[in-house]
């Protein structure tokens, strides 16, 4: 991937950032308040949600922090690739799978949603707060993944792995 004529020297998000400052801060404040608030999903849940997402979408730079992060938050190693592999079988709360389904729905075919998937994340007993929440990590994090994937971002796997780790311990001590 090549990194745009403006930002030759990307190396990381925070190079982004320092380039962008004014988007960076609306992009930090949103991160805050769709990843960190109160909600219905544990901090690690919508971890996996941004990694699942990322992973459709093909963006290694993000699936590779998030599905970090959201081990991080108590996410069980390799939950990621079951889900991908299928969300029915994969070794999560059943409660859960719905959501991942919606998710998986919104991020691949966004103008296919129907009101049965809403209605099949509210069957498993999650309300409309819950499903708001899920759709905006989504939203989110299909954003994520094309400007991080439009800067020309990329690493290492265990460098991937050592951010989301940071991530998730500085985003805990707040």
């Amino acid at each position: 991937m090549s990194n745009p004529p403006n930002l030759p020297d990307v190396k990381s998000l925070a190079d982004v950032f320092h380039a962008f400052p004014e988007t960076s801060r609306a992009i930090g404040t949103l991160h805050v308040e769709i990843m960190r608030r109160e909600s219905a999903f544990s901090e690690g849940e919508r971890e996996l949600m941004a990694a699942l997402v990322s992973a459709l979408n093909g963006c290694s730079y993000c699936t590779g922090i998030h599905e970090s992060a959201a081990e991080a938050f108590g996410i069980e190693p390799g939950l990621l690739a079951e889900l991908i592999e299928d969300i029915d079988t994969a070794g999560i709360d059943d409660r859960l799978k719905p959501v991942l389904h919606y998710v998986a729905k919104l991020t691949l075919q966004p103008s296919r949603m129907l009101d049965k998937d809403s209605q099949a994340v509210f069957a498993a007993g999650w309300d409309e707060k819950a499903l708001f929440d899920a759709v905006c990590v989504c939203s989110f994090y299909s954003f994520m993944n094309r400007y991080v994937d439009g800067t020309g971002l990329e690493s290492a796997p265990d460098k991937l792995r050592h951010m989301g780790r940071q991530i998730a311990a500085h985003d805990a001590s707040r």
